[in-house]
């Protein structure tokens, strides 16, 4: 039975034929392990038509064999000359490069040794094929949701009032690990009052106070896959402009997620959203960010949901949906749920209520 790993390399082949490549180097540690398994920090695979190579230096080259058993595993001393004396042995003459990753001095040595070789700068190659997610990868990814909603739902029993935000998301990481995740896909959001009116408002020393919101972006990474959901909750019963804006940014995210369908385009989705926040008389101080992205081995990847996305949602893509009102002065609500796009429209991961909860 074929592995993941080699149903991937396969489509890759397959890709590089229509982009006439008759090579290419992949040097994102992401893309590394959506090949071929290998884990390390500093690696590179080469792959032709009929050979799959992890090229590594001395340090991973035990490491390559153990986790790469499929693979053949080459070690470099130099790694331009070295790299470039493969390339020849490989009869390749057109060689995509990850441009996006590569280092500019790298790809400059490479131009100046690779003179029997063309090297074609690759943007999203391979970004575009994890865009789309296989069966394993979504129940991984449902796996990490839970473990993150069950990493909040221990937190807030003990209360949030009188803890630093620093502390609070010292304590939600802590549980992370205690609910099977390795630890957090991203630097943990909390944002409490005035604070939370910043979209990115990592945790400060700031104390939660009685009457304040709390928001939190929270993460989990679980088998290297993330997870990404954002709730807001109440340090005590809400005031009438709380919730308003509370409800208004709900009912945002709730229409947007109706419309997640594959066929959709992104940018037609993040217009209908901002003009039911515009409807909700917020418009002045609705988000300004996409209203999403991709999810998977990295935090934010491929699809964008932003105003110059016209590609359409395929099925099996892995989405976030995370509208937001911020006011200056005031604080925020942003509302976030992960979403598999299925044949039939779509499945969301997260689980962790978004009634208003009072903690």
């Amino acid at each position: 039975m074929e592995s993941y790993n080699d149903l991937r390399l396969e489509a890759l082949r397959r890709r590089m034929t229509g982009a006439r490549l008759d090579g290419i180097l992949v040097s994102r540690p992401e893309n590394d392990y959506y090949l071929s398994g290998f884990s390390g920090d500093t690696g590179y695979l080469v792959v032709s038509s009929q050979r799959a190579i992890l090229f590594v230096d001395s340090r991973f080259s035990e490491q390559g064999h153990s986790q790469c058993p499929s693979w053949e595993v080459r070690q470099f001393s130099q790694f331009a000359p070295d790299l470039v004396s493969l390339w020849g042995e490989l009869d390749l003459r057109y060689v995509g490069v990850e441009s996006q990753h590569l280092s500019m001095a790298a790809a400059r040595e490479l131009e100046r040794l690779a003179v029997s070789h063309l090297v074609v700068p690759l943007v999203d190659f391979l970004e575009q094929q994890r865009a789309t997610k296989e069966e394993q990868e979504s129940v991984i990814l449902r796996q990490a949701a839970r473990s993150a909603t069950a990493a909040l739902e221990e937190v807030l029993e003990d209360g949030l009032i009188g803890r630093s935000e620093e502390e609070i998301a010292w304590r939600l990481e802590m549980a992370m690990h205690s609910h099977g995740a390795q630890g957090p896909s991203f630097e943990t959001i909390v944002a409490s009052g005035t604070r939370a009116a910043l979209p990115h408002g990592v945790a400060s020393p700031k104390v939660v106070e009685a009457g304040e919101m709390v928001l939190f972006d929270w993460g989990v990474r679980k088998d290297r896959y993330c997870s990404d959901c954002t709730r807001v909750v109440f340090t005590s019963p809400p005031t009438i402009d709380q919730e308003r804006i509370y409800a208004a940014v709900l009912n945002c995210q709730e229409e947007a997620l109706r419309l997640i369908v594959p066929g959709a385009r992104p940018c037609d989705i993040l217009v209908a959203a901002r003009e039911i926040l515009q409807r909700s008389g917020y418009g002045d101080f609705s988000f300004q960010h996409g209203l999403g992205h991709g999810l998977g081995l990295e935090v934010h990847e491929l699809p964008f949901l932003r105003a110059s996305n016209e590609e359409p949602l395929q099925a099996g893509q892995v989405i976030t949906i995370e509208p937001g009102v911020y006011i200056p002065g005031w604080g925020g609500v942003r509302i976030e749920d992960t979403v598999l796009v299925t044949e039939g429209g779509s499945e969301i991961f997260t689980s962790f209520p978004k009634t208003i909860i009072i903690a």
